[in-house]
């Protein structure tokens, strides 16, 4: 069954963005300093299913958002550089990871260049081609 037309509109694919963001967020401060959602009285899964629905419907919100370019730079973006801000403040706070993400980690600075790669491959394959004529 097809969506109605107009049923995901910009202010839903920054609504998308920053629950992301923030769950995201969440998860790390509690990497980083663990108990912190047992003291928040959060349990850790429904962050998780939250994540998973957010990414669900950012799918749906980037397809029409094709025709805005911006969206599909600024959206992978900021799903890097924010993350990456928070990893440098929990850092200075004095926390460290439980799991291995931190700002040294190969492994974070290989999936965020992967992942700009994609964004920017599925960006110029959506861009008009500009005619060789000579």
């Amino acid at each position: 069954m097809p969506l109605p037309k107009g049923f995901f509109t910009l202010k839903t694919y920054w609504l998308i963005l920053a629950v992301l963001l923030i769950n995201l967020s969440i998860l790390l401060v509690n990497d980083y300093f663990p108990g912190t959602l047992v003291e928040l009285g959060i349990p850790q899964w429904i962050l998780f299913v939250v994540i998973a629905l957010m990414v669900v419907l950012s799918a749906f919100t980037l397809k029409p958002q094709r025709e805005k370019k911006r969206y599909m730079i600024i959206f992978p973006v900021l799903m890097i550089v924010v993350p990456v801000i928070v990893l440098a403040v929990l850092t200075v706070l004095g926390g460290e990871s439980h799991n291995g993400i931190s700002l040294t980690s190969p492994s974070l600075w290989i999936a965020a260049a992967v992942t700009l790669w994609i964004f920017w491959l599925e960006y110029a394959r959506t861009s008009p081609k500009k005619s060789e004529d000579v």
